[in-house]
């Protein structure tokens, strides 16, 4: 996704210009509709090249940060999160030898999880996100929604070309658990686990960029 969707940390990952890395959204779910949200940057693969970027200054124009620049911003990521109403229990972790980083927390309703988007998105795009919600689920009806309103195509055409190669093998996972079976899921790269509780989707960013596939995905529970 863009830059701002990635709540700061994609940013880092850019001026770091490695191609290869995972993004994975896990969230699961209670019967009531709250839960848990885990969101992890993986650069693992490229932990070598990373190493010696972080020993420049500057790469292509852009100032490489220091760990401790990095550590500064997922701590400010952390401290705006917690003040969002109906979050708790916000933790982070930051692995610097393998630069894994992952964001946990959990939320009363998905409501809040929306809420969180918006407090990292610009005045216009917090208003879609309010107006047609990323997140939707109806314990009533069973149904769990993803789904998203950005134009990341028109981000990324407003990136620099020789950013672009950030995105050429880098991915999102999608991980969506629950304590009742899952009936369906409506996007046809999504699989349901041998357990019927839980739905992975797996998507190249750049299928994404291209409108070629979506993250969204409508899930219908068992009653």
């Amino acid at each position: 996704m863009c830059k701002r969707q990635l709540l700061i940390l994609c940013s880092i990952i850019l001026l770091l210009f490695t191609s290869c890395f995972e993004f994975v959204e896990e969230i699961s779910f209670n019967k009531d509709g709250s839960g848990s949200a885990t969101l992890t940057l993986n650069l693992s693969k490229n932990k070598t090249k990373i190493t010696s970027i972080l020993l420049l200054d500057s790469i292509n124009g852009y100032r490489v940060p220091s760990k401790n620049t990095i550590q500064k911003k997922i701590a400010e990521v952390v401290k705006k999160i917690k003040k969002t109403k109906g979050i708790h229990n916000v933790n982070s972790t930051l692995n610097l030898d393998e630069y894994i980083v992952a964001i946990s927390c959990d939320f009363d309703t998905v409501d809040a999880l929306n809420s969180v988007l918006i407090a990292f998105s610009s005045k216009k795009q917090g208003q879609a996100i309010k107006n047609r919600k990323h997140f939707t689920y109806n314990k009533t009806n069973k149904t769990f929604v993803r789904s998203h309103h950005f134009n990341i195509g028109r981000e990324f055409q407003n990136t620099k070309m020789k950013d672009r190669k950030v995105f050429e093998t880098a991915t999102y996972t999608g991980v969506y658990r629950f304590q009742d079976f899952v009936k369906s899921c409506e996007n046809k790269l999504a699989r349901i686990s041998k357990s019927k509780k839980a739905v992975m989707l797996r998507v190249k960013a750049q299928d994404i960029i291209t409108n070629n596939q979506t993250i969204k995905n409508r899930i219908q529970l068992q009653n």
